[in-house]
């Protein structure tokens, strides 16, 4: 579902986990190249349009590699960035797992391990809102959150059209 890349004054966006995983990788928070983008993000967060769900961030506190900076700043933003999944969103997260089960959208690891996969729960929460999800997954694999966000009336966009549909773009300096 693509887009229309006019009145952006309104819109909220709910980021998945490999999308805060890409910002950080792609758009280092302390390379004052990308200031820009951490600047737009963070002034959506403080309008309330910029969000993700609390299963994203047990997923980024659980992560266990060397990398801190992101449990560092979700912890910092956590109040206005990390919203309580609702119980409407958890309804409608419902008949996405009862479809996706056994299609490979859902960790085996996570599966066996017991614990929440917060995908169906982006998406059913951007259903019922009516958001714009941003992730990094996969575009033309069937089992993953772009796909199932069509099947299921939500618009999925990546970093790149999160980028574009905010205006940013990087500038060279022109010669004098």
């Amino acid at each position: 579902m693509q887009l229309s890349f006019t009145n952006t004054e309104d819109r909220v966006y709910v980021i998945d986990t490999s999308g805060l995983i890409m910002l950080d990788y792609l758009f280092k928070y302390d390379n004052p190249v990308f200031a820009a983008i951490w600047e737009e993000i963070e002034d959506l967060i403080k309008q309330g349009r910029f969000q993700t769900i609390d299963f994203v961030e047990e997923e980024i506190n659980s992560y266990e590699g060397k990398e801190e900076f992101l449990k560092t700043w979700v912890n910092k933003w956590k109040k206005s960035l990390v919203v309580p999944i609702d119980s409407e969103s958890i309804n409608a997260a419902i008949p996405i797992i009862n479809e996706e089960y056994n299609t490979g959208f859902f960790d085996a690891k996570k599966q066996a391990e017991g614990k929440e996969e917060a995908d169906p729960y982006l998406i059913a929460y951007c259903k019922v809102k009516q958001y714009v999800l941003i992730t990094n997954e996969n575009k033309t694999k069937p089992n993953k959150i772009p796909a199932v966000s069509a099947k299921n009336g939500v618009v999925c966009i990546d970093i790149n059209e999160f980028l574009i549909d905010r205006g940013l773009k990087m500038e060279r300096k022109k010669p004098k």
